[in-house]
């Protein structure tokens, strides 16, 4: 027969924080260490090279302005406020009228 298995003990919950605390910090520090350790170009090889060169000025953009008048000669012969002429009909008395009518239709 096989032996019975044995069994691991599990580590607590403080422990796997530590680990997970210590991952975070470790995974964030991890490139500027690597930063610090690539080593840096000597001085005369950054200063002997030659700046790059300016682009020439390109010639400033020819804007055209376009403007429209517009000149009334005459009036016009209508106004845009008025709605036409008004014209009022009175009903009449009802004393003379036997049929009551409200202007051109029976009420």
């Amino acid at each position: 027969m096989s032996a019975p298995a044995v069994r691991t003990k599990r580590a607590s919950r403080t422990a796997i924080r530590v680990w997970a605390w210590a991952a975070g910090v470790l995974s964030f520090l991890t490139p500027y260490g690597l930063l610090g350790l690539w080593p840096k170009p000597a001085e005369a090889a950054w200063a002997t090279t030659t700046p790059p060169a300016v682009a020439p000025k390109q010639a400033r953009p020819v804007v055209i302005v376009v403007t429209k008048k517009i000149v009334y000669t005459k009036s016009p012969t209508t106004s845009v406020t008025s709605s036409g002429p008004v014209h009022y009909v009175y009903a009449p008395s009802t004393s003379t009228a036997t049929a009551t009518t409200c202007g051109t239709h029976p009420c």
